[in-house]
């Protein structure tokens, strides 16, 4: 019995046994790893993230100054802001000494604009086509060798300023009610400095608040002796980029004068262009032979409209179809918009004017950048030209841009390609040097008047004798007339622009 009791027993062993073994052998199947939480990165991070990948792909320093990350993340995520971020990327660019106020490396250009109220820790640099305020540009000017006030150095067409009837000269003898705004001044052979310099600042800063403000009642002296009573409003206007021409008329021939604060979009006969057409007819039908080209508030714009300009300049004096420019880029650029139809392709002068000028004088100061610095560098391997400066040289930006939206929040232009003339010369980072450097600007006579000292200088070599009996007049005057401590406001940089 017991052997009877034990088989089956004994078969549920050997049973279990075997089972068991078969288990024991058998791989077990893992369970199935989660899918990964996908990264999900907030607007900020996607800016920020969108900085450098734009940057990288853009900058014409990318080749050999920015590094390559998988994620863009990896680089971005040391930074809290976007304009952290590209201030990081700049400093990368190659080292550059005179830039050194700058960071001293090349790339002090780039820059980034908030859209939609997007806060980019950094102050918005571009206005192109359209500005906003009175249009208003005031400097500290000396009265006498005793006092010193406000004085207008330069209206913007179309601004609410000009279209008050304001002018450059006028000078500001009460803003909203208040008439104190002189400032005490010593003169000497040396120049005029203020009595108390702390009171200076305290005038400029009380001005510069004051063109801040909503709305301007001002009391103006004009240099004839009358007053002018003005309420202005702060608003946004399209900006009318001549604000002066004229054609002096000598028995030796007629020069031409061309005053332009920005290069604004020429397109399909647009209002900027019909108005630079108009002005060229003018010349051609007055048949002048020099031409006086007045940039020393001209910041910059499109490079088009720089390009429209330097062929109504060029005329018949440059042959059709010589070239004007070709653009330095990264390889990125070199391979995608160097082509026939590309952004970058190479551009050639085309005759749209019948002028056949003798000489082109340029008015610049450091101040004049950008497409202004374009126009005048694409001209001197063809023409005579000559560079009349308040300084020394030009501001420096042989560089330029084209704008790459971010998330809707971000205007971002980084610094993506170079200009070079015909000769080959591109490297003028620290401006082109004046043939006629220190020049004053003479912010005490209206614009287009033939005593200002810059355009006095021109036309003294355009036409040689025309202006003796004036210079030595204002030269008996000056050392009583004369700016103080720069100017209260500036106008807005517009950069070197590709749509």
């Amino acid at each position: 019995m017991k052997i009877a009791l034990q088989q089956p027993f004994g078969k549920w062993v050997v049973f279990i046994l075997v089972a068991f073994f078969f288990v024991s052998c058998k791989k077990n199947t893992p369970d199935p790893e989660p899918e990964p939480e996908p990264i999900v990165r907030t607007t900020d991070q996607k800016i920020r993230d969108s900085i450098y990948y734009y940057y990288k792909l853009y900058s014409i320093w990318e080749e050999k100054s920015i590094p390559k990350y998988e994620l863009p993340s990896e680089f971005t995520d040391k930074y809290n802001s976007a304009s952290s971020v590209l201030n990081a990327l700049k400093g990368m660019t190659p080292a550059y000494a005179n830039y050194a106020q700058y960071g001293g490396v090349y790339d002090r250009f780039s820059f980034i604009d908030g859209l939609n109220g997007y806060n980019i820790n950094a102050t918005a640099k571009l206005k192109m086509d359209r500005n906003d305020g009175y249009g208003l540009y005031i400097s500290m000017g000396t009265v006498d060798s005793k006092v010193a006030r406000p004085v207008i150095y330069f209206v913007e067409g179309g601004s609410p300023a000009d279209k008050a009837g304001l002018k450059r000269s006028d000078m500001v003898t009460a803003i909203n009610g208040e008439t104190d705004f002189t400032v005490a001044i010593n003169c000497d052979a040396s120049g005029c400095k203020p009595v108390d310099p702390n009171a200076l600042t305290n005038m400029r800063n009380r001005v510069a608040n004051a063109l801040e403000g909503g709305g301007l009642q001002l009391v103006l002296l004009r240099q004839d002796g009358t007053t002018y009573n003005v309420s202005l409003s702060y608003g946004s206007y399209t900006i009318d980029p001549i604000y002066h021409e004229e054609v002096y008329e000598y028995p030796s021939k007629n020069v031409g004068y061309f005053a332009l604060s920005s290069f604004e979009e020429i397109e399909r006969n647009n209002y900027n262009q019909q108005r630079v057409d108009a002005s060229f007819k003018t010349f051609e039908d007055k048949h002048i032979e020099d031409l006086i080209v007045d940039l020393r508030y001209n910041t910059g714009g499109y490079v088009d409209a720089a390009v429209y300009i330097a062929n109504k300049i060029a005329g018949t004096k440059v042959p059709d179809k010589k070239l004007m420019v070709t653009y330095i880029c990264n390889a990125y650029m070199e391979r995608t918009q160097k082509g026939t139809n590309g952004m970058f392709r190479d551009t050639y002068f085309s005759q749209t004017s019948t002028l056949n000028l003798r000489k082109v004088y340029f008015l610049v100061s450091e101040k004049t950048a950008s497409a202004a610095e374009m126009l005048i560098n694409v001209l001197k391997p063809y023409m005579n030209v000559q560079i009349i400066a308040t300084g020394t040289h030009t501001y420096g930006k042989p560089v330029g841009f084209f704008e790459q939206i971010i998330e809707n929040r971000v205007s971002f232009w980084p610094a993506s390609f170079q200009l070079k003339n015909s000769a080959g010369f591109a490297d003028y980072w620290d401006g082109l040097v004046a043939d006629k450097p220190n020049i004053n600007d003479y912010i005490f006579l209206p614009t287009g008047d033939t005593q200002e000292t810059m355009l006095e200088t021109a036309l003294e070599d355009a036409v040689p004798g025309s202006t003796k009996k004036t210079s030595a007049r204002l030269r008996a005057s000056q050392h009583a007339r004369m700016s103080l401590g720069g100017a209260v406001n500036t106008l807005p940089e517009r950069g070197l622009l590709k749509n």
